[in-house]
């Protein structure tokens, strides 16, 4: 069966709060221990399966866990646990789960095998849960929080969080819930579940999932436009929410900031290049989302842009090859910005959409007899032809624009490689491989170009408050700029005459 549930951040000094209002309506305590099993080479994590024995209340449960249609939704199949002899520790019996799509996918995973051999204990997490059936607009909710440690290698990490899955209702009411608990005890969407967590300590990685980059969608090459948008939209949402979670429990990775900027990039292009399929999606979740965006924008700029620049300017000889912010300029608190309320409904937002699924009539493909109604295949190509015919004409006249100017051309050529990436399986694999090789050299010389722009700016605003050293900086960077936007529009030639993979 499929489980849908919505995981929580919270910090510490919430959790007493939460404890009292459960207590107060009645929760009950338990204490859990769960074991969790992979292979040495951890095959069941890259196929996003996880294997566990839980032992609550004296008895042992085996359940297997995997990917579901939104960030929100798991396969979940729990089955009573294997027998124990008395003394033994209990091992996984993959046998509990024969003939049932679990079984399958745990098959396919170990390469056809069904026995469990070749398993390992990888980490166990031991919790005291508090647990409270909620009744809430006509559904059910059981909430959880969940106290204790995950442990693995002889290392351990703490752990609080809390669940809410729905046990019976609609879906949508659970994201409602989820608005009241998120405004009531400042929680936070949190994807990283105990296995993923388990896992990482096993490889004695970072306490933080790595940065979690972009995937194409799929869908079929017929399909409608609403699956279409629906498709891409999820897939930048798991891109999002992935990274989003990390920086919430207090990542602060360069490339995992990164990466949610481009997630959320990714997702506005879907909502300005698909306008005509986006259903129910209400756009509350676009300013809350571009504000985030931009104040990330201006910590990479603070941060990553200066850091990149100071060996080169060292190495030129500058008396003062540190880039600062100056001024009023306050650093941006990250991990606030992320957890913040309006960025937090704004996910929810979005997972809304998720789990509102489509009616059968409106997943279904555009009749090939239709020939009034435009192919989404056809309505994309017009689009990306556009974009491509714009940086086209932008590549003449790049020297001539303005800083302004040719910061929305990189926009632009941004906008047409992520809707190419999000549309790919409308056309050529090869094609769209080619199309998108040719338009690495603009991105890179156009990123370079937007990194020295920058750069130049906090030099300048160092220099003129009042820091003579700086103005080395500011004549260095400024004398790269003429060079930077000729190769920018050599690049962008290339983009102009390559071939393009819509049309074929």
């Amino acid at each position: 069966m499929n489980e849908t549930e919505l995981k929580f951040g919270i910090v510490a000094a919430s959790v007493p709060a939460v404890e009292r209002a459960m207590v107060r309506h009645g929760a009950k305590s338990v204490g859990i221990e769960s074991r969790y099993w992979d292979t040495p080479d951890l095959r069941l994590a890259q196929a996003d399966l996880s294997l566990r024995l839980r032992k609550s209340r004296g008895r042992w449960e085996q359940t297997v866990k995997a990917a579901g249609p939104s960030p929100a939704e798991r396969l979940e199949e729990t089955v009573r646990g294997p027998a124990v002899n008395a003394g033994a520790e209990p091992r996984p019996d993959l046998s509990l789960h024969a003939g049932t799509r679990a079984g399958r996918l745990l098959a396919r995973a170990l390469d056809g095998s069904d026995n469990g051999a070749a398993l390992e204990l990888v980490h166990t997490t031991r919790v005291r849960r508090r647990f409270l059936l909620v009744p809430w607009q006509g559904s059910e909710i059981e909430v959880a929080l969940d106290r204790g440690a995950v442990e693995a290698g002889g290392r351990s990490l703490p752990l609080s969080e809390v669940e809410a899955e729905l046990k019976h209702g609609d879906a949508n009411v659970l994201v409602a819930f989820a608005r009241q608990s998120i405004d009531a005890h400042a929680m936070w969407l949190n994807t990283v579940s105990k296995a993923a967590r388990g896992n990482l300590l096993a490889r004695g990685a970072s306490d933080f999932a790595p940065a979690v980059k972009s995937q194409r969608p799929q869908f079929r090459h017929d399909a409608a436009g609403s699956e279409v948008f629906r498709a891409a939209f999820l897939s930048c949402l798991d891109q999002v929410l992935a990274n989003a979670s990390n920086i919430a429990s207090g990542c602060l990775d360069d490339e995992v900031v990164h990466q949610l900027r481009i997630g959320l990039r990714r997702m506005r292009t879907v909502w300005r290049e698909m306008p005509d399929w986006r259903g129910d999606l209400a756009p509350s979740w676009l300013q809350p989302a571009a504000d985030v965006f931009r104040a990330l924008g201006v910590d990479r700029d603070r941060r990553t842009v200066a850091a990149a620049m100071r060996e080169p300017l060292l190495e030129a000889g500058s008396p003062d090859p540190d880039l600062r912010a100056t001024g009023d300029a306050q650093p941006v608190d990250v991990v606030e910005l992320v957890r913040s309320r309006d960025f937090q409904h704004a996910l929810l937002d979005m997972l809304d959409f998720a789990l509102d699924r489509p009616s059968a009539t409106e997943g279904e493909a555009r009749s090939p007899f239709d020939a009034s109604a435009e192919s989404p295949r056809a309505t994309l190509a017009r689009r990306l032809d556009k974009l491509h015919r714009r940086l086209a004409r932008d590549a003449k006249r790049f020297a001539e624009l303005s800083i302004v100017e040719r910061h929305g051309v990189r926009k632009r050529l941004k906008r047409l490689r992520y809707l190419t990436e999000l549309v790919a399986p409308l056309f050529g694999k090869r094609a769209v491989t080619r199309f998108l090789e040719a338009l690495e050299p603009a991105q890179d010389e156009l990123g370079r170009y937007v990194d020295l722009v920058v750069a130049g700016r906090l030099a300048r605003d160092a220099a003129e408050a009042g820091d003579g050293r700086a103005w080395f900086n500011v004549g260095w960077l400024q004398a790269r700029e003429a060079g930077a936007i000729r190769r920018c529009g050599v690049a962008l030639r290339e983009v102009a005459e390559a071939a393009v993979c819509w049309n074929r």
